[in-house]
């Protein structure tokens, strides 16, 4: 007698295998790395950015101080490449800080 196959997979894979086929995938890949923009800097980052948004490949954060934009310049590429390893891809290439 043969063995029935499974056809259960994980919670995670059915989920991931939905959002890569529905046409919304990419709006929510937008949507975690704007929330990934506060949790991966910390609440005072959090608290001093007024708006981030993500536009093919292209994070914008605008920052309500001057000393806080140019600090998180010199970080810029080290930012970067803890958004995209977060991310598990490299869906962020540039970062502009207004």
């Amino acid at each position: 007698m043969r063995k029935r196959q499974s056809n259960q997979q994980p919670l995670k894979e059915v989920i991931d295998d939905w959002l890569e086929a529905h046409p919304m995938a990419n709006k929510v890949k937008e949507t975690r790395i704007v929330h990934l923009w506060g949790a991966l800097l910390g609440p005072s980052v959090k608290n001093r950015t007024q708006k981030v948004y993500f536009n093919r490949g292209t994070l914008t954060v605008q920052l309500d101080s001057s000393v806080l934009r140019n600090e998180l310049s010199f970080a810029r590429e080290a930012i970067l490449q803890n958004i995209n390893k977060e991310l598990g891809e490299d869906l962020v290439k540039e970062l502009i800080l207004k």
